[in-house]
């Protein structure tokens, strides 16, 4: 069993297949899993509402998921081995995007809190553009890192 664990070509596998699974956990954890305790809940209390993930979301709260997905991406990015020039350029594109998004669900947030008029499909179509860029930058990153991290072992 060592023997299989120290195999360089299953260590390059799944570090080829980390990034993956690191955005899929996100994924999974951000959307899916709140979506899906929503209709569970709503089946066991007999309600007829069946929400979709615009209804879900729609003050914003994916901002706030887009927020600690770019948290951690820079967390990650900050671990690595890289230039500090490129580890800068690449924390502060991350950080403000993430805090567009965090702004998102502010003021979605701020906005029912208060009783002010609220655009549900404009904070929904926000929250959901930046929570995608955000993962789109971040699925980037941990590539480039991935990919970098193999040339540097060469």
């Amino acid at each position: 069993m060592e023997a299989a664990l120290d195999n360089p070509l299953l260590t390059a596998d799944w570090a080829s297949a980390k990034w993956l699974w690191w955005i899929g956990l996100y994924l999974i954890l951000g959307m899916f899993v709140p979506w899906t305790m929503t209709r569970t809940w709503a089946h066991q209390h007999r309600s007829k509402v069946r929400p979709t993930l615009g209804q879900l979301f729609q003050r914003g709260e994916l901002g706030l998921a887009g927020l600690v997905l770019a948290i951690s991406a820079m967390w990650d990015l900050q671990n690595s081995q890289y230039a500090p020039q490129t580890l800068a350029v690449g924390s502060v594109i991350l950080a403000l995007s993430g805090i567009m998004a965090g702004a998102v669900w502010i003021e979605g947030y701020c906005r029912h809190s208060t009783g002010a008029e609220i655009h549900p499909k404009r904070v929904w179509r926000d929250s959901r553009n930046l929570a995608f860029l955000i993962l789109s930058i971040a699925g980037v990153a941990e590539i480039l890192l991935d990919r970098f991290t193999k040339v540097m072992r060469l």
